[in-house]
């Protein structure tokens, strides 16, 4: 084993034997970074829900975009992008007295991007971004095929669900945390099957109950004791959910009731040897997080059917050979990649879609034997890239992910904002004029009108202004709970710290 000192926070760090092996069978140098400082590196390049209205480059319509108005770089609608009617940039020649950054960075510059990641019909979710397949959806994220949803992140073939992370196949659910095949579900974690409940955690097929935590196949349960159906909906009369003061109650008693009980973590279910929390149906993974259908993989987070890959954020679906990428799905044989999809054998490339056998390339469909975006022979390739990747060993860049001044977004618009903060010391901020404070709010939802959609309010936790959707009213009162007093960033980042991070 080897304990090599990580250029970036000087600590040191292993290096097994097992990953030297697989170092040397991807014909990549040794990592100069710690897998933390990795991470956190490839987290930079993804934003998933700061949106901007922006010009499309392409049509000169106003869109809503993940990338900033003032990005250096064109921005396309991605249906614009895709017709790839456009003339891509190319560089004449690779120049060996410059480095391939300083080259990379030219034809970064110029090249035209997609205005967010979307997969699929997006039907009236305009205000979604890493989605598919989405119809009625606001602020949406990584997300497919949901229906009338609000403020979700994983969500999978849900409708009219809102405020809820990891949740699949499921209705009316409402702050919900690692959940499937749920109904009218709310204040819940680590649930499947159950529905008409209120504050579960770690339970199966439980109807009509409230504050119960490791039950299952239950109903008319009330802080895990078995009521009749009678004894069950008299006692839940004093939890009035549709009060807010109501609400704090009861979370405050669910918060003292669940304290004797470990929360759910480490959960590793059909697997083989493998390390990390929330793994599933997967084998020989270590350090890997969320991910399912996944085999001989390390430090892999947000995966699903990925093989043989180190050091991988998100997606897979049948994707393998992955080394230092981020945002990748269909894919095989990638190093260094950041947001392509269906291609083969790619290194340091950005935003290349059904491509093969590509290098230092932005912004190409269904290309081939491309350097800087322009075209050469097999043989002609084949060639350069060899003397290519020996000047980046000269020059210490060939091994390494792209550096952070690279991605399309500032830092406090990426991931790596959420799980690796800079700059979050807060200051009390005075409400602006015209603001109104959430104490102004209606105690009960039964007396929120719909036109408080019109009024502005302002966070006490992220001293920033937010407003409710008129959507969002009407879900509230369908499900009857109050409304929320702080706004959806400040409720996201609560919910976030439940989802399993190995940092």
């Amino acid at each position: 084993m080897l304990t090599p000192t990580c250029a970036r926070c000087q600590e040191p760090f292993e290096i097994t034997e097992a990953d030297q092996a697989y170092y040397v069978k991807r014909q990549v140098p040794l990592p100069k970074f710690c897998p933390k400082d990795r991470l956190k590196r490839r987290l930079a390049f993804r934003n998933e829900r700061k949106l901007y209205a922006r010009k499309c480059d392409a049509s000169g319509k106003i869109i809503i975009s993940n990338v900033r108005p003032d990005a250096p770089f064109p921005v396309y609608h991605t249906d614009e992008w895709q017709k790839q009617t456009h003339e891509v940039p190319q560089l004449e020649g690779f120049d060996f007295n410059k480095t391939f950054r300083q080259q990379f960075r030219e034809l970064w510059l110029k090249t035209p991007r997609m205005h967010k990641a979307t997969a699929g019909n997006e039907e009236n979710s305009e205000y979604s971004n890493h989605c598919g397949n989405c119809r009625n959806c606001y602020f949406i994220f990584n997300s497919e095929e949901d229906q009338d949803c609000m403020y979700l992140k994983f969500g999978d073939k849900c409708s009219d669900c809102v405020d809820c992370h990891n949740i699949i196949l499921s209705q009316l659910c409402y702050e919900c945390v690692n959940v499937k095949n749920c109904y009218n579900l709310k204040f819940s974690d680590d649930c499947e099957s159950s529905s008409d409940s209120a504050f579960l955690r770690n339970c199966r097929s439980v109807k009509n109950s409230m504050f119960c935590y490791g039950i299952d196949h239950q109903e008319y349960c009330l802080f895990n004791e078995k009521l009749s159906k009678e004894e069950y909906q008299k006692r839940i009369q004093e939890f009035r959910l549709d009060s807010y003061a109501g609400l704090e109650t009861a979370k405050k008693r669910w918060e003292e009731f669940s304290a004797q009980w470990p929360k759910m973590r480490h959960i590793i279910l059909n697997s083989e040897n493998c390390s990390g929390e929330s793994i599933y149906n997967s084998k020989n993974c270590s350090d890997c997080f969320t991910i399912s259908n996944c085999e001989d993989c390390r430090y892999v987070l947000n995966s699903v059917d990925t093989k043989d890959s180190y050091d991988f954020f998100a997606y897979g679906m049948k994707t393998a050979l992955m080394y230092e990428c981020i945002t990748i799905a269909n894919c095989y044989d990638l190093k260094f990649c950041n947001y392509c999809m269906y291609s083969n054998s790619l290194e340091y490339c950005e935003s290349c879609w059904s491509c093969e056998d590509c290098f230092g390339c932005v912004g190409l469909k269904k290309a081939k034997f491309c350097i800087f975006n322009k075209k050469y022979s097999e043989e002609e390739y084949k060639a350069l890239i060899a003397k290519i990747k020996e000047h980046m060993i000269k020059t210490g860049e060939y091994g390494e992910f792209f550096p952070e001044e690279f991605s399309a977004f500032p830092y406090e618009d990426s991931l790596a904002q959420d799980y690796f903060p800079m700059g979050t010391e807060q200051k009390q901020v005075a409400m602006p004029e015209g603001i109104l404070s959430v104490d102004q709010l209606p105690d009960l939802i039964a007396h929120a009108e719909l036109n408080l959609s019109d009024q502005i309010f302002f966070c006490p936790v992220e001293q920033k202004p937010f407003k409710f959707q008129a959507n969002e009213i009407k879900f509230y009162k369908k499900v009857g709970v109050a409304l929320p007093r702080v706004s959806f960033e400040a409720r996201y980042r609560r919910r976030n710290q439940l989802i399993p991070f190995p940092y």
